[in-house]
């Protein structure tokens, strides 16, 4: 089991954003280096060693189940009105405005916040729209919000709709990891400009 992180960093507040609102406030407390326009993690964070499914109903581990330098890792869920597919396209576009000896270098990932009614199948319909590099996690929904707690990811269920659905309050931060397995730079999403996001891609995979 997962054991939740305690925020050792100097401090540092990770935004708890309600329903996926953008009202989103910057990372405190640690300052941006190596030309990055996200956040740099000095000593960076663990990706936890976990089992999730993946969009094609395959076993994925979050930790070794990738083979490019880099993945750009989101928590997000399909039925977010607003904020997480804008937040998917901003991710897959940098990636493809990447050079192309570098654009293969990088994977973005989905977990769903929502695996009730994020399927692998609707995963899969989804993203393909998006990027056919992206690869969208599911799992149980204790194991994904551990996942997230490690990660310093907020996750909880939203307000009810008057549809019948519901809305699921969730972090949005976009997390850079490395080759080492540790998330090296965050970017938090309010005002995140596609071109800072790509030069940032590049430098993570350079």
């Amino acid at each position: 089991m997962i054991r939740r992180r305690q925020l050792l960093l100097g401090g540092l507040a990770l935004p708890v954003l309600a329903a996926c609102s953008s009202d989103d406030t910057p990372i405190a407390s640690i300052p941006e280096g190596d030309g990055f326009h996200g956040t740099v993690l000095p000593e960076g964070w663990d990706v936890p060693d976990v089992e999730l499914t993946d969009h094609n109903g395959e076993p994925f581990n979050l930790r070794t189940g990738w083979d490019t330098k880099a993945i750009a890792l989101f928590f997000g869920y399909l039925n977010c009105p607003d904020v997480c597919p804008g937040i998917m396209a901003d991710m897959a576009t940098a990636r493809r405005r990447l050079p192309e000896d570098l654009a293969d270098d990088i994977t973005p990932i989905v977990i769903t916040t929502d695996p009730a009614r994020d399927t692998p199948e609707a995963l899969k319909d989804y993203l393909a729209r998006v990027d056919d590099k992206f690869i969208g996690l599911t799992g149980d929904l204790g194991d994904i919000m551990e996942i997230g707690a490690a990660l310093n990811v907020h996750i909880e269920q939203g307000k009810q709709l008057p549809s019948g659905g519901y809305e699921v309050d969730h972090s949005t931060q976009i997390m850079g990891i490395g080759e080492d397995r540790k998330v090296q730079v965050i970017w938090t999403t309010l005002g995140l400009e596609i071109s800072h996001l790509r030069e940032d891609y590049s430098r993570l995979v350079s």
